[in-house]
C-alpha cells in the first residue's frame, strides 16, 4: 500500500508542478527527503538529530529561457540539524536547535527557538507551533513562523500511531533583515503518515509555498518524504 501511494503521490506532484508552472511565472518544484532520529527517556528532555537533502526538479522564471522551463534535477543543499527539547506539562514543549546547510559555497548556519502545543480533541489531534530563527549566511535574516496543524485518522475512530493518518497544516512566515525588506509568506501542506515498524514512521506529502506575496511573489512546491526513528 505504501508503494502504491508513493507512485500516486509522485504522479500528483509532477502533474501539479506542470499545471502550476504553466499557469504562473516565478515557480520552482523541489523534492525534499529527510531522515531523523529522536532520542527520549523517562525525563522531560529529548533530542533529535536529522539529515535532509533538497533538489530542484522544475524551474519556470520570467528571466530564464524556455530550455530551463522543464523537469531538470539540480542539487540545492544538504542539511544537518539538531534539536534539544523539554516537555512542559502534558501538552507543551520548548526546543532549541541548530541547522547547518551545505549549499555550493553559500553555507548557512541557523539557530532556532521553538514552542509547541498539541492536544487530542475527539478523533482529531491539533497542534500549534511558534518558531523563531536566525539565519546566518552572507546576510543575516530573522524569521518568525506560526504553524497550525490537524491530524485525522484514515483508519479507525481516532489518531493511532499504528494506522494511517493525514496531517494537514498551514504556516505563516515573516522575514526581515538589515539588508532585506520585511516579507510575508504562507505555506500549505498535507502528508500521510504510517508506522512501518515499532519505532519507525514514514511520512509522504506535498507542500505549497507562496513566498514574499507582499512584494515580489513566487511559488515553490515540495514533494516531502520523511523517515523518523524513535529510540
Amino acid at each position: 500500500m505504501i508503494t502504491s501511494f508513493s507512485k500516486f503521490l509522485f504522479s500528483v506532484f509532477f502533474l501539479f508542478i506542470s499545471y502550476t508552472g504553466y499557469s504562473q511565472t516565478n515557480f520552482t518544484g523541489y523534492i525534499n527527503p529527510e531522515i531523523s532520529i529522536n532520542i527520549s527517556n523517562e525525563s522531560p528532555w529529548s533530542h533529535s538529530f536529522g539529515i535532509a537533502n533538497r533538489d530542484i526538479v522544475y524551474t519556470d522564471y520570467e528571466n530564464v529561457n524556455d530550455f530551463n522551463k522543464e523537469l531538470d534535477f539540480q542539487y540545492k543543499f544538504l542539511e544537518l540539524n539538531h534539536y534539544t527539547s523539554r516537555q512542559i506539562g502534558f501538552h507543551s514543549k520548548v526546543s532549541a536547535g541548530i541547522r547547518y546547510r551545505f549549499e555550493d559555497g553559500k553555507n548557512e548556519t541557523r539557530i532556532i527557538e521553538q514552542y509547541a502545543y498539541s492536544k487530542k480533541i475527539g478523533r482529531i489531534k491539533i497542534a500549534h507551533r511558534l518558531r523563531l530563527a536566525q539565519r546566518y549566511r552572507e546576510i543575516t535574516t530573522f524569521r518568525t513562523r506560526y504553524r497550525f496543524s490537524a491530524e485525522f485518522p484514515l483508519q479507525g475512530d481516532k489518531v493511532n500511531p499504528k494506522e494511517f493518518s493525514l496531517v494537514a497544516s498551514t504556516e505563516a512566515v515573516w522575514e526581515m533583515g538589515k539588508k532585506e525588506r520585511p516579507n510575508l509568506g504562507q505555506r500549505f501542506a498535507a502528508q500521510i503518515t504510517y508506522r512501518l515498524f515499532e519505532n519507525t514512521r514514514l511520512n509522504l506529502g506535498l507542500e505549497y509555498r507562496h513566498r514574499d506575496y507582499t512584494h515580489s511573489p513566487y511559488v515553490e512546491v515540495f514533494l516531502l518524504s520523511g523517515l523518523k526513528i524513535s529510540l
